[in-house]
């Protein structure tokens, strides 16, 4: 179990920014991606004759250069055009399966190919029959050829569209097929079943990814698919979010993440791009009469590198080892995926590219070629996004004479990185079998523990080239710092490398954990800072969100993140991994220490004290209290008066920032009601009605004023405390035990999404005598030698909103009790938990051989099977 918590950050709307709870239901996450999203996403008009592609997807596709064909030329066998209808079959009556004919119908201005332009004939399926026939443009859609040609959803018809598209391209253009790192498929089996990979139980409609079974860990594009116009409200703009959403959680280290959308019957492609400062989407583009753009929107995302779909190429992850397969290491945040299955031989792996890019929006969407802006209820989840039916989608192959394989990997001096979508085996040519296979090594195959220490991938700092032995930890969501933190080491010695994007885009802002630590140097308790860099892009620029973005709204103002590594020594453990009660309250009182060391002796005041900074350091005289991520740690101001940006981690912060922010965050909805108010009076009496721009687009309105906050360091010591109860009440004993799900318990009330009620209990809770037993009771009983510390340490901060309390009245109470705390609590741990296995393996193999007893009538595995499957689909809910 591991928890994630984000903190605020300047410009964004507090209600985007709180904790994200651990939620599986799809209205929910909708609601709770969209709301993350709120006036944050940008949106083009009408691209201009200078830049056809429009400024998104220029920036995105910049290092694809390939020159593509025209596509009036594009050649496919007649046998391989898998859906057809009556024009098609009248206009090639007659001709053999071999024979090569267009791909595109220059006198019907249609694909020879039967793309659906209806809606699914029902809810529950999307297939298009022999008998459905919809006319587009002269053209009817949705026959197939022949009694054996299977009956396939709309879905599938796109998958094996999209895939032919790009075989003929490759077909015309050779450099393609010597550049692409692996067969990468789209295909539409996670329309029908959810897709693997995550919690959350979502279908896109549409996946692409390598020759293996796709899970949310390893695709690289998802599509979505519905007969409606394009809206951001709607349930397709809804599911769209959750979706990049959940891409992001589950592959942390990507730039960020593409969707594709086709909508309006299925001939308008907008592209959906997210990253750590939001969203933008694309221009559209009709993909009957904008061929070409259309083409090269396909050729960069299935042939271009990994940059090009949101990758970094200075990361890279190859599958050297294959260590236990756990399922929660409580050291670190699990991600979970499957492992990979290799598609022939048994090599070894290979590496590949991959990168970042992203875009803006103009000043209007009003013309008939922009963004229509509709703002939908949030009630509007009905819209209409069609859901497939249950079946199987079929992967179909080219002939390898007009659609040849991928090429042989390039020399292996010739060396390309890339994330985890390994893309191409690249082993030197004496290792070589009779072909390759891509391989994706997924994040639960790295080395999450010491039983398998092997390197898992290569990390860039500078020039220096770090070999990344494990990740240690992985933020989640989308709007934010996108941390992850790698074990990393060069030269035989370890260290961290922190990997985030800060919100910023001027030195004094980006470099400010750098400036911190550089002033802090020699304090102990405090991480040693080895090396930084600004990451840059392939092109040598800095990796800077803004650059995506062709305008700034004053909505998105302040939101641009710059990327950046620190390399950081030495080398800790959470505070939650602590191994007696002994260490774990000794490691509080030297994070008192700590904090007073910085504000007495250089005067910087941390500000963001939560459970993901406190750290254990075990050093050879013992174990020690360690405070990490300095990233808004600000010099002391004589008013104490600071920016919103980075107050704190919200299950954690103080009841007296919590109040300011709650009245910041009041002001600010009382603000909007009234200029909603004053623009309705304005517009009364026009004839013109203007349509209110969707929630989720950029504004020329803040989202919330930038505004300041008084804080002082009692206020951090008060998050300590936070701290402190959370582990009492969230674990259940040493080394990160996670205590079963507590319902109602106080700190979930602290963690609420209104920081209105959020404050409002954290000062009830000190307010009133009779919390104090609800916090005691609410101790799970390994901690209870901790209660009368917790009862006395809640008390001295009872007055701190008025009288701030000071470092040495919490010294004196942690001290006091640490005193009374045994120190042989370690071997009798030892020896609980050695107990407890036993009687977890007993009772493991009992349950075994009872198992293994036949019983008197057994059921059929495939039903079994199907009805567990019918349970998961339903369960998941109607899924865009």
């Amino acid at each position: 179990m591991a928890f994630f918590f984000r903190t605020v950050d300047n410009g964004i709307k507090l209600s985007s920014l709180l904790s994200i709870p651990d939620v599986t239901d799809v209205h929910t996450m909708n609601k709770i991606t969209s709301d993350e999203l709120n006036r944050l996403v940008t949106h083009e008009g009408s691209p201009k004759a200078s830049q056809p592609l429009g400024h998104l997807l220029s920036k995105i596709f910049q290092s694809f250069t390939v020159p593509l064909p025209d596509v009036f030329s594009l050649k496919i066998p007649f046998g391989k055009i898998l859906y057809r209808n009556q024009r098609i079959n009248e206009k090639f009556s007659g001709t053999s399966p071999d024979t090569l004919v267009p791909l595109y119908d220059t006198e019907a201005k249609a694909w020879n190919w039967a793309l659906p332009v209806d809606p699914p004939k029902n809810a529950s399926s999307s297939r298009s029959g022999a008998d459905s026939e919809g006319e587009s443009e002269g053209e009817s859609e949705g026959e197939s050829e022949g009694d054996d040609m299977q009956k396939a959803t709309h879905e599938e018809i796109f998958a094996a569209f999209l895939n032919a598209l790009a075989g003929c391209l490759a077909a015309s253009q050779p450099k393609l097929v010597e550049m692409r790192f692996a067969t990468s498929t789209w295909s539409a089996a996670s329309a029908q079943k959810a897709l693997p990979g995550s919690d959350i139980k979502r279908k896109p409609d549409l996946v692409l990814s390598d020759d293996i079974s796709a899970k949310w860990g390893n695709i690289r594009v998802s599509a979505e698919l519905t007969h409606s116009r394009y809206r951001p409200a709607m349930r397709l703009g809804k599911a769209a979010d959750t979706h990049a959403y959940i891409m992001m959680s589950e592959q942390p280290w990507r730039r960020f993440a593409l969707i594709l959308s086709f909508t309006d019957e299925y001939r308008h492609l907008r592209v959906l791009m997210y990253d750590h400062s939001g969203g933008a989407v694309s221009p559209r583009f009709d993909i009957y009469q904008q061929l070409d753009i259309f083409s090269h929107i396909i050729a960069a995302i299935n042939f271009g590198s990994l940059e090009c779909v949101g990758y970094d190429p200075t990361v890279s992850f190859s599958k050297i080892v294959s260590p236990p397969r756990f399922k929660d290491i409580n050291c670190y945040r699990p991600i979970r995926n499957a492992p990979a299955r290799p598609s022939t031989t048994d090599c070894t792996v290979a590496v590949s590219t991959s990168s970042l890019p992203f875009p803006e929006d103009p000043d209007g969407v009003s013309s008939s070629d922009a963004l229509e802006s509709v703002v939908a209820s949030d009630s509007s989840d009905s819209d209409s996004t069609e859901e497939g039916p249950s079946g199987s989608a079929t992967h179909y192959s080219m002939d390898e004479e007009h659609f040849p394989p991928p090429s042989l990997p390039v020399h292996p001096t010739a060396t390309r990185s890339a994330p985890l979508l390994s893309l191409a085996s690249q082993m030197p040519q004496a290792e070589m079998t009779e072909s390759i296979y891509s391989v994706t090594p997924l994040p639960s195959q790295f080395p999450y523990s010491a039983q398998s220490p092997e390197p898992c991938g290569k990390i860039h700092v500078g020039q220096k080239v770090y070999t990344i032995r494990r990740i240690i930890f992985a933020s989640r969501g989308l709007v934010g710092r996108g941390t992850v933190c790698y074990l990393a080491t060069v030269d035989d010695e370890d260290y961290i490398i922190k990997d985030h994007w800060v919100v910023g885009k001027d030195d004094n802002v980006v470099l400010n954990e750098i400036k911190m630590l550089e002033l802090m140097d020699g304090l102990p308790g405090i991480p040693k800072l080895v090396d930084h860099w600004v990451v840059e892009q392939s092109d040598g620029d800095p990796d800077v969100t803004r650059k995506y973005r062709q305008k700034e709204r004053r909505s998105t103002r302040g939101t641009s993140c710059t990327h950046v590594r620190l390399v950081l020594k030495p080398c800790g453990r959470p505070l939650h991994m602590f191994q007696t009660l002994k260490e774990f309250v000794r490691a509080l009182r030297d994070i008192v220490k700590i904090q007073q060391a910085a504000v007495e002796e250089r005067q910087i005041l941390h500000r963001d004290c939560s459970l993901n900074n406190a750290m254990i350091l075990d050093e050879p005289e013992g174990s020690e209290g360690f405070l990490i991520d300095w990233e808004f740690a600000v010099r002391i101001a004589s008013d104490h008066k600071y920016p919103i940006g980075g107050t704190g981690t919200v299950p954690f912060m103080s009841r007296g920032l919590l109040n300011q922010y709650a009245v910041l965050q009041q002001e600010a909805d009382l603000e909007s009601k009234r200029k909603k108010t004053a623009k309705k009076k304005e517009t009364r009496g026009r004839n013109s009605v203007d349509k209110p721009k969707t929630p989720k687009s950029s504004s020329d309105s803040l989202a919330l004023p930038v505004s300041y906050v008084i804080q002082g360091y009692a206020d951090d010591l008060e998050s300590l405390f936070f701290v402190f109860a959370w582990v009492c009440i969230k674990f259940c004993g040493p080394n990160g035990m996670v205590r079963e799900r507590l319902p109602n318990s106080l700190v979930d009330r602290w963690t609420s999404l209104d920081l209105g009620s959020c404050a409002a209990f954290k000062i009830t809770f000190f307010a009133y005598p009779g919390e104090e037993k609800c916090l005691t009771d609410q101790f799970h009983p390994y901690f209870k030698q901790l209660i009368p510390l917790a009862v006395e340490w809640r008390r001295v901060l009872v007055d701190n909103m008025i009288h701030p309390v000071t470092f040495d009245t919490i010294l004196a109470v942690l001290n006091s009790h640490l005193d009374k705390l045994p120190d042989d609590e370690e071997l009798v741990s030892a020896v609980d938990m050695l107990r407890n296995d036993a009687a977890i393996l007993t009772k493991h193999v009992k349950g075994k051989r009872i198992a293994s007893d036949p019983p008197s009538v057994v059921a059929p595995k495939r039903q079994k099977s199907h009805h567990s499957d019918t349970e998961s689909d339903s369960a998941s809910g109607s899924d865009a």
